[in-house]
């Protein structure tokens, strides 16, 4: 799985069901020796470590941006993620929408917040992961799930499409050629 987000700087993690994907990324935080950032827009993994529910590495500095610190800590996030390679996970573009859903152009102001994530995380090899609730409409387009407000599109990232199945964890890698990878974590 390391390999498949490290092909990439920008990966996103599509998931309809919140525990789904905050089980998933605390799996693969533990298996990551860089710096991890965690900007946790809807706050679901931060009362699972409050509740001492969930421990987290040392290596993960946990962000949970408001509108009085968004701007404090995206400065601080891309300071180091242009000097240090490092795995930046947002969690979830939702909750960035929500958390700026009363500005005008949100969706314009969000995607060039996510390019200057990225163009500073090339800087370093760093990874940016972004974690999306959302459905996919017409065989090939994903839209969040609330809103119907269609996700970005790169040829140059990596999709994975996350389902719970039978206790497990199923992880796949939505590749540009519509072919699919599986990954099953138990």
């Amino acid at each position: 799985l390391e390999d498949i987000l490290e092909h990439n700087t920008l990966n996103v993690v599509f998931y309809e069901n919140s525990f789904t994907k905050t089980t998933f990324f605390v799996k693969i935080l533990s298996k990551w020796s860089i710096p991890i950032l965690y900007l946790d827009f809807d706050l679901l993994c931060s009362g699972f470590v409050k509740s001492r529910q969930t421990p987290l590495p040392k290596n993960i500095t946990l962000l949970c941006p408001n509108a009085d610190n968004l701007h404090e800590n995206l400065k601080s996030v891309i300071d180091k993620i242009s000097k240090i390679k490092s795995l930046v996970i947002i969690d979830s573009l939702n909750g960035f929408f929500n958390l700026l859903e009363d500005r005008k152009d949100t969706g314009q102001i969000i995607n060039s917040l996510i390019m200057l994530l990225v163009s500073s995380a090339k800087n370093s090899n760093s990874i940016v992961v972004i974690g999306s609730l959302s459905k996919l409409i017409n065989e090939n387009e994903w839209v969040l799930y609330n809103t119907g407000r269609h996700i970005i599109e790169n040829k140059h990232m990596t999709k994975i499409q996350l389902t719970k199945s039978n206790g497990n964890i199923i992880v796949k890698n939505l590749k540009p050629d519509k072919s699919k990878s599986t990954i099953i974590f138990s």
